[in-house]
């Protein structure tokens, strides 16, 4: 006869059999499906819109982006993140409905509509002059949404290893300022006002230089200082200056300034992406460096988004 478990775990192993991986969500974590039917006008501005290169040094799209028509969707109703794209009466105003019911013109959002961990944005207009219109205006709104996507997508699997607890602990009696930093992390350099942090497969630092009085913070004086400092801890690290590029952020409500670029090394023959952020807080100066060192990787920028997570918990610590 046999036994109760025996048949239990073949119960069990017949369940788990059912289970369709197609119920759950696929892809990668930047992919964008956009729905759209009749012209490919719409989908093609929100594409050009939303579309963004960094190199690393090959060039990088922010988002993977892939317009479909509605026939098509069916094979791919499954993915991460999804934009429909419709208009009263047309086919993909089924699908609207079926993601978010009746509605009035607009934008929606939605989980798990089509898969499990799914995520939906439903924009509908009365015509498609004037869904044209609602894409012009709230474009960077949409951009937003989706980078909020992929950052919380991104944030499971920076932390889905744990936090550091103790190295939070002890970053923050030695420098007076922390992150939030998940395990797998260790010290590489630690000097008076710079500090550096490493982690491997593939490598990749985070390294902060601190002092106690503000810095200018245009891009000119912030890749003359990261240079110096490759110098001085990286064997001549330097930045290529023809990948750099620069904006203004709010930053743990202060202004800083964001450098994306592409760093090198001509004696040790190495090179990768890079991201600082600099700012000035209650009187002192911070430059939160990241970068990355994967010759085996062609697409790398996830790691920069992901070290960039981790930039985003600094804190200062009260004495």
């Amino acid at each position: 006869m046999l036994g109760r478990k025996y048949v239990l775990s073949l119960l069990l192993l017949g369940v788990l059999g059912c289970v369709s991986y197609e119920q759950y969500a696929r892809g990668d974590a930047r992919d964008v499906m956009i729905v759209f039917d009749g012209t490919l006008r719409e989908a093609r501005f929100l594409r050009d819109v939303l579309q963004d290169t960094f190199y690393t040094p090959h060039a990088e799209p922010l988002f993977n982006i892939y317009p479909l028509q509605v026939e098509q969707f069916q094979s791919y109703r499954n993915y991460k993140n999804v934009i429909l794209l419709a208009t009263y009466g047309s086919r993909s105003y089924e699908l609207f409905q079926e993601a978010f019911g009746e509605k009035g013109s607009g934008m929606y959002k939605g989980k798990n509509i089509f898969a499990d961990g799914d995520f939906v944005i439903g924009i509908l207009a009365s015509d498609e002059y004037n869904l044209l219109d609602f894409l012009n205006i709230h474009k960077e709104e949409i951009k937003n949404l989706l980078l909020e996507r992929v950052n919380e997508l991104y944030s499971v699997k920076t932390y889905f290893a744990g936090h550091n607890k103790k190295m939070k602990k002890e970053f923050g009696e030695k420098y007076g300022f922390t992150f939030d930093f998940p395990n797998g992390w260790a010290y590489a350099i630690e000097d008076t006002n710079f500090v550096c942090i490493a982690k491997h497969y593939p490598d990749r630092f985070m390294s902060v230089y601190f002092e106690d009085f503000e810095r200018p913070l245009g891009e000119e004086d912030l890749i003359a200082l990261r240079d110096s400092l490759g110098k001085k801890y990286f064997e001549g690290d330097r930045v290529e200056k023809s990948f750099t590029r620069a904006s203004r952020i709010p930053f743990k409500g202060v202004l800083a300034t964001r450098v994306y670029g592409v760093w090198q090394n001509d004696s040790l023959i190495r090179g990768g992406p890079f991201e600082m952020i600099a700012f000035n807080m209650n009187g002192r100066f911070y430059l939160i460096d990241m970068g990355v060192y994967a010759p085996e990787k062609l697409r790398k920028l996830e790691y920069l988004m992901r070290m960039e997570l981790i930039a985003r918990t600094f804190e200062i610590v009260n004495p």
